[in-house]
């Protein structure tokens, strides 16, 4: 009976040990962690190379400005936010130039996804704040930012 009662204490302790190893604190992004310019990394479940797409979220967060560049094109709009609603965000009204390129497709992907936005977390456990995870009503990952 007490060699049943010490393996169940030792499973016990391994459990609540992988658990706790498992446990990682999620930092907290607020609104003014966005502050600055964002390389865009992954849309849409597809990884990104930021050398190759040039695609850039710049915020201004006391303006409440968005801008940067859709690939090919700037961008340019408001942002959404409230101090008593945290982590929200919208980016309702995006504008840009109106350039032709050859590959307009990962431009058109980034200006249809933006407006979907409706929430912001951090990846990651550490502060400062290094990359963004951006999320519609549906709680689906839409975009990842690193911070340029």
């Amino acid at each position: 009976m007490n060699r049943y009662l010490y393996i169940g204490a030792v499973v016990l302790l391994l459990v609540g040990c992988i658990s706790a190893c498992r446990a990682h604190r999620q930092v907290t992004a607020s609104f003014s962690d966005l502050d600055g310019e964002w390389n865009v990394i992954e849309m849409n479940g597809k990884r990104l190379d930021p050398a190759v797409t040039h695609q850039v979220i710049g915020i201004e967060a006391a303006a409440r400005r968005l801008y940067g560049n859709a690939g090919c094109n700037r961008i340019m709009g408001q942002i959404e936010y409230s101090d008593s609603h945290k982590n929200i965000i919208k980016f309702p009204h995006i504008g840009t130039t109106r350039m032709a390129c050859p590959d307009m497709s990962g431009e058109n992907e980034l200006l249809k996804t933006l407006p979907e936005v409706v929430r912001f977390e951090a990846v990651g456990d550490k502060k400062p704040v290094t990359q963004i995870a951006l999320y519609n009503l549906t709680n689906k990952k839409l975009l990842v930012l690193q911070r340029k």
